[in-house]
């Protein structure tokens, strides 16, 4: 048995309900997705071209989550700076008020003094975000990668505010090491006139009048001389300290800085993959619509060509 033979007209119509099914159902992949480049059959050039920049946005997002972890790192360090230096003003304080205390007072501020010292170094130790301390020790470091490219790097040394060493450029006191191991501060270290060649081990040792007596008192030309390089000591710490703070913060707002351009970048690099892939919803929805009625017509066509033949069959009969 031969196939059976439709006419022209109706052979033309099958093909474009066909193609009009064809588009209707891109069309409805469209808005379903959102989409007009799902895959790379559907625009091979622009489908390779959105991979490329979203590819590229996701390495620059990958290293924003590090450069926000930086600036973390970083800023737990300058917190610790902040409460160091009104540590430091504790420590100008007691010294300020032995200078003219009794002799029993002047007892009492020698602990409040070691007391003081002991928690500043406490505090500087406490100061780890996920174990880098950028406060205890010079060997430490943080290196921010901010993109692939090797050059894109922003390094920081850290600092041994409360080194147990010889003096060095990066520690609170930089005349002489002023802690021991253990955090205890060296009172003598601090306690001393400008060369540290005269040393005092308490306030109580120092003679403010000259005319206290008992062995091992400090004459009061030497005590002067202790206080008031003391004095300048801390104030050298706290210009110290204030460095460091600057250095650390303009770390951080170097840090922001690529962040908040890694976040604009990546949304730069979004928005141009978008384009690229983005269907137009409204133009979608109106072509559907359009379809759809080119489906009504096309089937209604059918309909009535068919009806055609049914006329015949009635003659026949």
């Amino acid at each position: 048995m031969s196939d059976i033979t439709l006419t022209s007209t109706q052979r033309q119509t099958l093909l474009s309900l066909t193609s009009v099914t064809s588009l209707f159902n891109r069309t409805q992949n469209r808005l379903n997705t959102g989409k007009k480049v799902n895959s790379v059959t559907d625009n091979a050039q622009s489908f390779f071209q959105a991979q490329s920049l979203n590819n590229r946005s996701n390495t620059i997002l990958n290293a924003k989550s590090t450069i926000d972890q930086s600036i973390q790192s970083v800023q737990a360090a300058l917190t610790a700076t902040s409460a160091v230096t009104a540590l430091l003003g504790q420590l100008q304080g007691v010294l300020q008020s032995a200078r003219g205390a009794t002799l029993s007072n002047r007892i009492a501020d020698t602990q409040s003094f070691k007391t003081i010292g002991a928690q500043l170094s406490q505090l500087v130790k406490d100061a780890s975000f996920q174990g880098l301390n950028l406060l205890t020790s010079t060997a430490a470091s943080l290196s921010t990668q901010f993109s692939e490219r090797t050059a894109a790097t922003l390094a920081i040394t850290g600092y041994n505010l409360v080194a147990t060493s010889t003096a060095n450029s990066r520690t609170l006191f930089t005349q002489a090491a002023a802690f021991k191991s253990d955090g205890t501060l060296i009172f003598s270290a601090i306690i001393g006139n400008a060369t540290l060649s005269s040393e005092a081990a308490g306030f109580s040792q120092l003679d403010l009048t000259g005319t206290q007596a008992g062995a091992g008192t400090v004459p009061a030309s030497t005590a002067q001389a202790i206080f008031s390089g003391a004095i300048q000591r801390i104030s050298n710490a706290i210009s110290q300290l204030n460095a460091v703070s600057a250095a650390l913060g303009t770390n951080v707002a170097i840090l922001q800085a690529r962040s908040t351009f890694s976040s604009n970048y990546a949304n730069t690099l979004t928005n141009g993959s978008d384009a690229l892939t983005l269907a137009d919803l409204n133009t979608e929805a109106a072509n559907s619509q359009a379809l759809t009625l080119r489906q009504q017509l096309g089937i209604q066509s059918l309909s009535v060509s068919g009806q055609q033949n049914s006329s015949i069959l009635t003659l026949l009969r």
